[in-house]
């Protein structure tokens, strides 16, 4: 029974492995596209690309590529999730791999504490991202800030994420 049971796990770790494959690869191909993606935004010099996922399918990735504890230790709440973020110079379009990024994920009457987005190595290249419970359905605006050296401020960069109405798993 237990036997059955690693092998469901395991099934859905390699299904959960694979959407998330597809997401990143989403998120670290050129900035250059003929459409601009309604999770895409281009502000002082930067173009941002970011996904929101549920913390599940980031940490089946994270175990799949064998981190066991990305971001630290979480609590892992009922709807948990992991922002991923992209940055690049909108001139260049060369990957912004030196920032420190933190975001605020807000709705009417729901302010949690900002947190820091951690460098992550992806199929060798550079994202930001950590998990943020995302329990109420609507938009949620997403604001970044972008501190770079050499600069005197740090860039704010507003987003918007149109999260579904939470579902039940068992």
């Amino acid at each position: 029974m237990n036997f059955e049971r690693e092998r469901q796990i395991d099934f859905w770790c390699v299904i959960a492995a694979i959407v998330a494959m597809l997401l990143v690869q989403n998120l670290t191909t050129s900035p250059a596209r003929s459409q601009e993606p309604a999770q895409r935004s281009t502000s002082h010099g930067l173009t941002v690309y970011f996904g929101v996922v549920p913390a599940a399918i980031a940490e089946g990735i994270a175990r799949a590529q064998g981190e066991r504890n990305m971001h630290g230790p979480q609590a892992t709440a009922a709807h948990s999730h992991h922002l991923i973020v992209a940055i690049f110079n909108s001139g260049t379009g060369e990957r912004v791999t030196d920032a420190t990024v933190t975001a605020k994920i807000t709705q009417p009457g729901f302010e949690p504490p900002e947190k820091p987005l951690e460098p992550m190595k992806i199929a060798d290249t550079v994202t930001y991202g950590n998990f943020f419970d995302l329990s109420r359905p609507g938009v949620y605006r997403i604001r970044l800030s972008v501190s770079r050296t050499g600069t005197a401020r740090p860039i704010m960069i507003d987003l918007l994420d149109d999260h579904p109405i939470p579902r039940y798993r068992p």
